[in-house]
């Protein structure tokens, strides 16, 4: 097949590196592009700067992932539709919530938001039903366009006053 490599470490499938489900672009492993363990609470390794866009969306395995502070950047839709997401630790290295990065994590149930964090993206926690509390620190400036939309059970959330712009329908259906 395509796969070459050691049975005990990385191997080379179709063009990226595997190690323990985690597959990247690079043999430094810096660049996550997705996840195709069976783990369902995972710890990203140190090595990541960067998880790819979509990396682990539509993961229904997943309910527990730690990002390390080594992560610099996360992409657009990297969690989105992880169902069974319920905890997810975003570490003080990440500057932007981006768009779509929790959108649909239905189970998803509390996030506390670093304060490095300037920006949370459009529809970044949309369609998260069962999340009752945000923690949104005062480095945050600005709120996307239907950044919480039908965030169902979120009860009370708190704006700092560093925020200075929230897009259109931001709240809508909360």
């Amino acid at each position: 097949g395509n796969a070459t490599g050691k049975p005990w470490g990385a191997k080379k499938i179709a063009g990226f590196v595997d190690e323990d489900g985690f597959l990247y672009t690079d043999a430094e492993k810096t660049n996550l592009v997705s996840y195709v363990g069976e783990e369902t609470n995972i710890t990203i390794p140190n090595s990541v700067i960067t998880i790819g866009e979509g990396a682990f969306s539509s993961n229904t395995k997943l309910t527990s992932v730690i990002i390390p502070n080594s992560v610099t950047t996360i992409g657009d839709w990297a969690f989105y539709d992880c169902r069974n997401l319920t905890s997810v630790t975003i570490p003080n290295s990440i500057t932007t919530i981006s768009d779509y990065m929790f959108a649909d994590c239905r189970n998803l149930t509390s996030v506390t938001i670093p304060n490095s964090v300037t920006r949370i993206g459009e529809d970044a926690f949309y369609c998260c039903r069962n999340l009752t509390s945000i923690t949104i620190p005062n480095s945050v400036t600005s709120i996307g366009r239907a950044a919480f939309i039908a965030c169902w059970s979120l009860t009370e959330l708190k704006i700092p006053n560093s925020v200075t712009e929230i897009g259109s329908y931001a709240f809508n259906q909360c």
